[in-house]
């Protein structure tokens, strides 16, 4: 149901005023910084139509209003002032990641840790993936002259690696000779043709073949590698220190436990990501879902990378009181930042 001119300035003062200051937002504190030009009065019947509409609620009796899941997703469709990463942040951010090893794992880390420490929540991110795995290269070390070590590196960034036995002993040289001309024939090739490539080639030593097959094979299988960080920041908000009226001490552990076992149940997380659709900028996700019991929190996702090098989701996850201006501003940053820096890889 849309709301009237005042009735949405009201939700939006009670929102944003309750964003700053975790507490309950009374009718005379709303018209201090409102600039409703109303009495207080009008903002408490205002107030009244609101919670009347499931968009704010009241914690008890003589208390102010906070707003409601609905409330939140009312804000963030039709009232939420579009913030942006400034300049000098931004230059920020991208000197971090100049500072980093030009591996994808480690640009994963650094992203959700910039993203927990600026929002003081969870910051969250799923490794790229392809819709189909596509292999870009293999390499073999020499060990011993009769072992090797086998890594194969698909075109997301995924590396995978395994101990091989020879059947003939071979020098450094000539396993680099042998890697070559892998690239030269299984580059860029999805698992099953680069299988029908591997089974032709009946020159190379017969331990090596089945190997890269099976190590494409479970790269192919595997769930999305979830990395995630800011835990310990996002437990010193008031959702986690401070009992709302009449509740039990028990319900500041039961918000807690709700996010240490989603994040610890990476299938869970990995199949509430894959549902975020590539064409959506981003996607702001408030309260619970089907998928898993998350009442208290928002999500506030996007994505990265394309579909044939690879895409994957990242974003902040805190409670529904969450700064959602400079949230939006920051994911939709980093998801430019890392769709670069898995372009240039």
């Amino acid at each position: 149901m849309l709301l009237s001119e005042r009735q949405e300035r009201v939700l939006k003062s009670v929102v944003n005023i309750y964003i700053a200051t975790a507490r309950p937002v009374s009718s005379t504190a709303l018209l201090s910084v409102s600039g409703l030009g109303v009495s207080s009065a009008t903002v408490r019947n205002e107030m009244g139509v609101l919670e009347d509409l499931g968009y704010v609620r009241q914690l008890h009796t003589s208390g102010g209003r906070v707003p409601t899941n609905a409330g939140y997703r009312y804000y963030v469709e039709r009232l939420m002032n579009m913030g942006r990463v400034s300049d000098s942040d931004a230059r920020t951010i991208r000197h971090q990641f100049h500072q980093v090893h030009t591996e994808v794992q480690e640009w994963l880390k650094l992203a959700a840790t910039i993203m927990a420490s600026r929002m003081h929540n969870v910051g969250l991110i799923t490794a790229p993936k392809s819709t189909e795995v596509r292999l870009r290269h293999v390499e073999l070390l020499s060990i011993q002259p009769r072992v090797a070590l086998l890594i194969v590196v698909v075109q997301d960034g995924s590396v995978l690696q395994e101990m091989i036995s020879l059947a003939e002993p071979h020098t450094q040289e000539e396993l680099g000779s042998l890697s070559r001309g892998l690239n030269d024939v299984l580059q860029g090739l999805t698992v099953a043709v680069a299988d029908v490539r591997l089974f032709e080639l009946t020159h190379v030593d017969a331990s090596i073949t089945p190997m890269i097959s099976h190590l494409l094979r479970r790269c192919d299988e595997q769930h999305t590698q979830v990395f995630h960080a800011g835990l310990a920041d996002m437990i010193r908000q008031p959702e986690f220190t401070d009992l709302r009226p009449g509740e039990p001490l028990s319900s500041l552990n039961q918000r807690l436990g709700q996010m240490v076992e989603f994040l610890q149940r990476g299938f869970v997380v990995d199949r509430l990501l894959s549902e975020i659709q590539p064409a959506a900028q981003i996607q702001i996700v408030i309260g619970s879902d089907d998928t898993v019991e998350l009442r208290d929190y928002s999500f506030v996702l996007g994505r990265y990378g394309d579909e044939l090098e690879g895409s994957g989701v990242l974003g902040v996850i805190g409670p529904t009181r969450m700064e959602y201006p400079r949230a939006v501003a920051l994911v939709r940053y980093m998801s430019e930042v890392m769709t670069d820096l898995m372009q240039a890889y």
